[in-house]
């Protein structure tokens, strides 16, 4: 069982934040969804709102994002999304 798994958050105009991590919370037009790695496979609807990273015990990284969707399968965590902004910027 790994413990970790890598997430990459796309948006037309590229790619916005990737990396690896521990928990990621996703919002989903059915509700918030959390994630851990050798989570079951899963395609859902993103909704407009904020994707929550977490990494060990570092402070979580957020990433605002539009609506979209989420493939999630073999560890590995795929948002495409209409639009993505870290706070910030």
């Amino acid at each position: 069982m790994s413990a970790t798994f890598t997430y990459t958050v796309a948006t037309p105009d590229g790619q916005a934040a990737s990396g690896e991590c521990d928990f990621m919370v996703i919002p989903t037009t059915g509700g918030e969804l959390g994630v851990m790695a050798d989570h079951a496979a899963l395609v859902a609807c993103v909704a407009p709102g904020q994707i929550r990273i977490s990494t060990g015990t570092a402070p979580a990284k957020t990433v605002e994002v539009g609506a979209g969707l989420v493939d999630i399968r073999d560890n590995q965590v795929r948002v495409s999304v209409i639009s993505a902004q870290k706070p910030g910027t």
